[in-house]
């Protein structure tokens, strides 16, 4: 039996928890999805009054989850290096940690780029690799690079410390664009912009004054990117009012925005990257959630394989830091290590008060052909943003008005949010433009839809053709399989439509009854709990 580890990154944003028995176990925590708060802040949320029922708490769901920690005693527990040293002390005191490992050393996995990189790395299941680490801030820089080998996991940095926040920059573009709908309040709330600049751009051109304005304020010096108005940001952008574009003019900022990113990050990815000598490249850390950057890599370099984990931004930074210090993946894919149900006692009473019907997979797969649009929510949770099948609305993608009902009707997000296909594995290459050396099971990647699939997919076709495919087999979700295999029956399409079960600024769901509001004050026309199928419309 190996250690049983306890690890949490507390963070600015996205704090998380993650645990092993020694038992080839792991289960992580995103505190995201178990209190509701997108981009959970413990810092800002949890005060030290609040340690111990907060511990109680994550005490609990551990037990529900069958752990054998009986007396809850930690061989070892991992902080990384923004957690104060009162909550790790209480921390300690509280799960009976019997070694801590914080700040400091060599190898020491308490650093963020380093956690991003082992997340990558030992998820990859490449023997060798070029991990390139690139987001907004750490105490490591800003864009990190390793090789590292499963025969010498050398995880020291080969680059010079560098601190350009181009990825936190690229965000806070979005404040000027009127298509994006902002929350009040810190700049925190502008990690929400940068998948919807990325959405976005795909409708714009190019615009020389924009770019000019926008590359200027990327590749300025001076200041850390956490603050949004900074001397920079004020000298390109003084005469811009929050809000103020719209139209063309805002789909030419997000476009350029977009060109600039890439710009930036190909440009310290290459001084680095060698087509010959790394055959194997992984890519995390925040930035590797443009899924448009990732897929010009790998269409640049078809010998050569690209991995982007299931969770690279800092939700998976705590199990980063236990796969470094163990150099073990744990387990084969961490893909649905998360939170179970939380309040699965709930179901025999929405049972009770619900008709319902078992969810086959051949029901839901005609209900979907029906043009129905159906909430999924059973078994874990996936890791990391995207809905990989447990925590997931499904649709069918020829359906010409789907995308619009989903966002306007059940999300209440902006109109030109692509959705995810989620296809077969076996059969994607036939519908989209699909590489053998990039891994889509994860979402991280955009590849086009075929010519001749377009109009039959419009749903999940992007107004630029590309698609932020997920490819799914039997042995990762046999559910969602066969439910894609019955679809396919149906309508010859082993496709859907897969987006995340949340509305706009809340987390994705993990309880039945948080499922069951969804379905009655949204579009939504089903859900799925476990294995059981609720409908508003029964009558059919």
């Amino acid at each position: 039996m190996g250690k049983s580890v306890f690890s949490f990154f507390t963070g600015s944003h996205d704090a998380n928890i993650s645990v092993t028995t020694g038992k080839n176990d792991i289960y992580i925590i995103e505190l995201e999805r178990i209190f509701g708060n997108r981009y959970f802040n413990f810092g800002a949320l949890i005060q030290e009054e609040d340690y111990a029922p907060f511990c109680n708490y994550i005490r609990n769901i551990l037990k529900e989850r069958g752990l054998p920690l009986t007396s809850q005693v930690f061989d070892v527990g991992i902080f990384e290096w923004y957690t104060s040293e009162t909550i790790i002390d209480f921390m300690v005191d509280f799960f009976s940690i019997s070694e801590v490992h914080m700040k400091g050393g060599k190898e020491d996995f308490c650093y963020h780029h380093r956690s991003h990189a082992a997340n990558a790395f030992y998820s990859s299941g490449f023997e060798e690799a070029l991990v390139v680490s690139n987001d907004g801030f750490g105490n490591d820089g800003t864009f990190c690079v390793y090789e590292v080998s499963k025969s010498n996991p050398n995880f020291t940095q080969i680059n010079e410390f560098v601190m350009h926040t181009y990825p936190t920059k690229y965000a806070n573009c979005g404040r000027f664009i009127s298509e994006i709908k902002k929350k009040a309040g810190p700049i925190l709330n502008n990690l929400a912009n940068a998948g919807k600049i990325m959405g976005l751009s795909a409708y714009g051109s190019f615009n020389k004054d924009y770019y000019k304005r926008i590359n200027n304020y990327f590749r300025s010096e001076g200041d850390n990117g956490i603050e949004e108005v900074t001397p920079e940001f004020i000298k390109e952008f003084s005469d811009f009012e929050a809000n103020c574009l719209k139209g063309k003019d805002s789909y030419d900022f997000a476009y350029c925005a977009q060109l600039v990113f890439e710009e930036c990050f190909f440009e310290k990815f290459y001084k680095f990257f060698d087509e010959e000598k790394h055959k194997n490249v992984c890519l995390t850390g925040g930035g590797a959630l443009n899924v448009v950057a990732n897929e010009k890599l790998s269409k640049r370099h078809p010998n050569n394989n690209f991995f982007v984990p299931s969770s690279p931004g800092d939700s998976g930074l705590s199990y980063g830091m236990i796969a470094g210090y163990l150099k073990d993946a744990v387990i084969p894919d961490p893909m649905y290590s998360g939170c179970e149900i939380l309040d699965k006692g709930s179901l025999p009473y929405i049972l009770d008060q619900r008709a319902w019907r078992k969810a086959e997979p051949s029901l839901i797969a005609e209900e979907l052909s029906k043009g129905k649009i159906i909430g999924v929510c059973r078994g874990n949770s996936e890791t990391g943003p995207r809905a990989l099948g447990n925590r997931t609305i499904l649709a069918d993608p020829r359906s010409h008005t789907a995308k619009d009902e989903i966002n306007h009707k059940v999300k209440f997000r902006e109109w030109y949010r692509p959705f995810a296909p989620i296809c077969k594995q076996e059969e994607a290459n036939k519908y989209f433009e699909t590489s053998s050396n990039a891994c889509y099971k994860y979402m991280s990647f955009s590849p086009n839809v075929r010519e001749e699939y377009k109009k039959l997919l419009p749903s999940v076709t992007h107004v630029d053709g590309s698609s932020r495919l997920q490819t799914l087999t039997r042995d990762q979700n046999d559910y969602i399989y066969d439910i894609l295999d019955s679809f396919e029956q149906i309508t010859g399409m082993p496709i859907l439509i897969n987006t995340s079960f949340n509305t706009r600024g809340n987390a994705i769901l993990t309880r039945y009854l948080e499922a069951i509001k969804v379905l009655d004050s949204t579009g939504l026309d089903g859900v799925i709990l476990e294995d059981y199928y609720i409908c508003k419309d029964t009558s059919d």
